[in-house]
């Protein structure tokens, strides 16, 4: 069935995707149940709507320019400010913690790669991969991982949409969870402590946590000019680099690490950004537009697929994702006990792993644990840099 607006009519089909990808941060931002949405699956879920109205179509070469170009631009301008010995420096113990975090994840995905093999058939590894991804360094490097390895759409679309509902549900848990008698008799909590001593209890402005992350900077034209420009240029030596590498006669192994266009310019980005801390911190802008590329990404993944095909592969990734979700939380919260660390800490980690920086920080800002806000931050950067790594060993095992 013809679509209203026809996949060939570029401009049109542009619009809609500019148009769904501010309506998304407008509502995050202006909306407290759209910032517990989240930008990302606002944008997924209107697509997703209005490809099955007919509306739009779900192919078009606009789709093609998005995933070939614009979303691998993305990646490393939210990267910039992944600079490895800040963050080892600066996150005290949560760097520690967050590593917990990551090897429970990694468990949970060889667990769920066997559990769930049936049913995902020739996909498992996709999934393995997309999910250890997703489960250590959030949105960026599940986008990277299904691109990776080509995970079908409709189990991209189940992934983000439950992913997103478990990451709701698990930070509106932890709110009020650290505040328990349990949590209170059974874990350290001296930043609760230090919160109800000073009585640190700022009002409520009506602002929404997404509008405070995302508040105004100082961005200038040259500025948005070395963004653009810095990565155009590691975009192409990590082309030229992967297709040398694919060209040769190596182990599937050594390629599928040295030739993944997105391993690769992780890598280059990091090493940059650690290497030159100042050039990439006096850059402003980068993570802005990082985040709005990456969202109308997004739009074309929501585009992708019919709801029934989503509903029909949603038990399977429901279980896998549940799964997961529950050995991360629960493993870090055993370890934490274990080595008596702060309920706050594990909490903020585990957050920070499952959502990402913007969602930890998001998390400790409405806590009011301000000292907190960095740590969480950081190392949700940090999950940026070696999920990707994590998923393709992980995946590997059912490749």
């Amino acid at each position: 069935m013809a679509s209203i607006i026809s996949g060939d009519n570029l401009w049109a089909m542009w619009a809609i995707v500019a148009g769904i990808t501010a309506l998304a941060f407008y509502t995050e931002q202006k909306f407290t149940w759209g910032a517990k949405i989240s930008a990302v699956l606002l944008a997924l879920i209107a697509s997703l709507i209005l490809v099955n109205v007919g509306v739009i179509p779900t192919s078009s070469p606009v789709y093609g320019t998005l995933g070939e170009y614009v979303l691998p631009l993305a990646i490393p301008l939210l990267l910039f400010q992944s600079n490895l010995k800040k963050i080892v420096k600066e996150s005290g113990r949560l760097f520690l913690i967050f590593h917990v975090a990551a090897i429970f994840s990694v468990i949970g995905g060889i667990i769920c790669g066997f559990l769930f093999k049936g049913a995902l058939a020739d996909q498992t590894a996709g999934m393995v991969a997309v999910e250890v991804g997703a489960d250590i360094g959030g949105s960026v490097n599940l986008v990277a991982m299904a691109n990776a390895f080509k995970l079908d759409d409709s189990i991209m679309n189940a992934s983000l949409i439950i992913g997103n509902l478990i990451i709701i549900v698990w930070t509106t848990a932890i709110i009020a969870m650290p505040n328990m008698k349990f949590f209170r008799k059974n874990f350290k909590h001296e930043h609760i402590d230090a919160l109800e001593a000073n009585l640190v209890n700022e009002a409520d402005d009506g602002t929404t946590q997404a509008a405070k992350f995302w508040k105004r900077n100082e961005i200038s034209l040259l500025d948005i000019a070395k963004c653009i420009a810095i990565s155009f240029i590691i975009l192409a030596i990590t082309q030229t680099f992967c297709n040398f590498i694919n060209a040769q006669a190596l182990p599937e192994v050594v390629k599928l690490l040295l030739g993944n266009i997105y391993l690769v310019m992780t890598t280059i980005t990091i090493a940059l950004s650690t290497a030159f801390p100042k050039v990439f911190e006096n850059i402003h802008g980068a993570t802005e537009l990082g985040t709005i590329m990456i969202t109308m990404w997004f739009v074309q993944v929501g585009a992708g697929a019919k709801i029934m095909d989503v509903i029909a592969v949603a038990p399977a990734v429901f279980g896998f994702k549940l799964i997961m979700a529950v050995l991360n939380i629960g493993g870090v919260m055993l370890v934490g006990k274990f080595f008596k660390w702060n309920i706050e800490e594990c909490f903020a980690a585990s957050n920070a792993s499952l959502g990402g920086p913007t969602t930890a920080a998001a998390y400790v800002i409405s806590k009011g644990w301000k000292s907190l806000i960095a740590p969480a931050t950081l190392v949700g950067l940090y999950g940026y840099i070696i999920g990707s790594y994590f998923a393709v060993f992980t995946a590997n095992i059912f490749h």
